[in-house]
């Protein structure tokens, strides 16, 4: 039963973060697109994303056990894509905004620039928390002082 749930968490992982992706792209477009500025300044804010990816393919590929069959880092996962789609669709659909009345912005974008550091935040924990896992540390490699 922990192999299925763990397989679900696993699948949840890879579609959830290409959506993820998608809404976050969307909106710094939109953003961005709004303040004049070009959408290639924004690369700092999709590099987690990029290796993330990296990170992920690399799992597969060489069928590392010691990552993939962790049900909690893929549960975790899947929170943390599921919190970047709700926090992006509900900076799309927020349509109790005062700038929206006034002056017909669609996209509550304060709303989701106070979460981008939060995003990147969670998104670089992911990728540590991937990498403490490829490295397998035995109880005799960790010395205790």
């Amino acid at each position: 039963m922990v192999k299925l749930i763990n397989k679900l968490f696993l699948v949840l992982k890879f579609l959830l973060l290409v959506l993820a992706f998608i809404v976050t792209l969307y909106i710094v477009m939109i953003m961005y697109k709004r303040l004049g500025k070009n959408v290639v300044e924004a690369f700092c804010l999709f590099l987690p994303y990029v290796l993330l990816i990296g990170l992920f393919v690399i799992n597969i590929i060489f069928k590392q056990k010691s990552v993939l069959d962790k049900l909690f880092y893929n549960l975790t996962c899947t929170l943390v894509f599921c919190l970047i789609i709700f926090v992006g669709l509900r900076s799309l659909f927020d349509k109790s905004m005062i700038l929206n009345e006034i002056m017909g912005y669609g996209v509550n974008l304060l709303f989701f620039s106070d979460f981008i550091i939060f995003m990147n935040f969670l998104l670089y924990g992911l990728c540590v928390g991937n990498l403490l896992f490829m490295c397998k540390f035995k109880k005799e490699d960790i010395e205790i002082l």
